[in-house]
């Protein structure tokens, strides 16, 4: 008795979960995220300008600096159709401290201007490398290295 109930149940949950899925289907097409596209999402004019927000926006971590902790961090990020920016996170990173700035940064930017693909606006992954280097601590060693080349 208890499987043919289970069996009465189930019927009209998967009737109905039919109705409605060309509309699932038109909205999991917008939802779609393309890392394959004609034109790449961009910065509000382009790279330069990024590599100024990013000059601007950046706070070193103390922490960080402390342990003279330096390195390049990966951040990958989804590119809505109207340039918001979600999904953020860190492909490679330096440390917590780093990662985690690099991750507010991006979430601070501006709104960017959207992929395109086959002339439509499109959700695209992004992935922006961000440097951290302490100049002086970079400078020293140059110096030092220098200095031991010619003794």
């Amino acid at each position: 008795m208890k499987v043919i109930l289970s069996i009465f149940l189930l019927i009209p949950m998967v009737l109905f979960s039919q109705q409605g899925s060309t509309e699932a289907n038109v909205a999991t097409a917008k939802e779609k995220i393309y890392e394959e596209v004609d034109q790449e999402a961009e910065f509000p004019g382009g790279r330069i300008e990024m590599s100024k927000f990013l000059a601007k926006i950046i706070v070193y971590p103390e922490e960080a600096m402390i342990n003279n902790e330096q390195g390049k961090v990966f951040i990958e990020f989804i590119v809505n159709i109207d340039g918001s920016i979600e999904e953020i996170k860190v492909l490679r990173g330096v440390s917590e401290e780093i990662n985690n700035e690099s991750m507010r940064v991006i979430g601070l930017m501006p709104n960017w201007i959207p992929a395109e693909k086959d002339g439509e606006k499109v959700r695209s992954k992004c992935r922006v490398p961000i440097n951290f280097v302490l100049e002086n601590s970079n400078r020293k060693s140059r110096k030092e290295e220098r200095n031991k080349m010619k003794k």
